[in-house]
């Protein structure tokens, strides 16, 4: 069977997890926790010693890099054209948005998740004025792309009618946002209607495992609120 190394914080690890749920390719999901430092173990350097997630191990064979996996994943299984097409060209175009993925969204999203949770969380002090404002500004230019360009015309990544892996790859890393207070989310997505017109699209067609598969976003997001609350609070009681 396959073997899932991951934890659901994760973007690319639920981007795997849901392609294996919508395609009926039974795994079994090994959690690595990353809050407890567990892809720092020795036991899981020892199938990826960069110490990242998500990991699969199919019959002894072990493989990282979410876009390989997903790739692989496509070509080994018996699933559906749309999900990387045989055809060369539209193939290339679903490599270059995973491949563009990787130096852009990935890198400004990730900066405002781990820098959310290392304030709210751990209380280490917030980041630099100006390297927040340039990760900022890369987040929103790298939407704005991929609300005015790229999901230009259909429901669906390159105006596709169907998703392709690089849909649940880049919407993951979107979805990451959900941590966010309220009003910072809505002022990022709320001028954006593709985007989120696009995360609905891939709801609907991925009932209910898109959804049930971000239940521990969803919670942490909860939690960070319930401490903000919390401070607040105190804050105004100190007054």
């Amino acid at each position: 069977m396959l073997t899932v190394h991951g934890d659901l914080m994760s973007q690319p690890t639920r981007a795997v997890i849901i392609f294996c749920l919508a395609n009926g390719i039974e795994y079994k999901l090994k959690v690595v926790n990353l809050s407890k430092l567990e892809n720092r173990r020795p036991e899981f350097l020892a199938i990826n010693p960069r110490g990242l997630v998500p990991v699969i191990t199919d019959n002894g064979f072990n493989l990282n890099e979410s876009a390989t996996i997903l790739r692989y994943l496509a070509t080994t299984r018996s699933v559906q054209d749309h999900w990387y097409p045989a055809d060369a060209k539209a193939r290339a175009r679903v490599d270059a948005l995973m491949d563009c993925y990787q130096t852009n969204l990935r890198q400004t999203a990730r900066f405002v998740f781990v820098r959310v949770l290392q304030v709210n969380v751990f209380r280490q002090p917030p980041a630099k004025k100006e390297e927040a404002e340039l990760y900022e500004r890369n987040m929103i230019a790298s939407l704005d792309v991929l609300d005015k360009e790229v999901l230009a015309e259909g429901p669906f990544l390159l105006g596709a009618s169907k998703p392709s892996i690089a849909d649940l790859l880049l919407s993951c890393e979107v979805t990451q946002t959900l941590i966010l207070k309220k009003s910072d989310l809505e002022a990022l997505l709320g001028p954006r209607p593709k985007i989120r017109q696009w995360l609905k699209a891939l709801e609907d067609e991925f009932a209910p495992h898109f959804h049930t598969v971000h239940s521990k976003v969803r919670d942490t997001a909860a939690l960070l609120e319930k401490m903000g609350s919390k401070s607040q609070s105190k804050s105004q009681s100190a007054l």
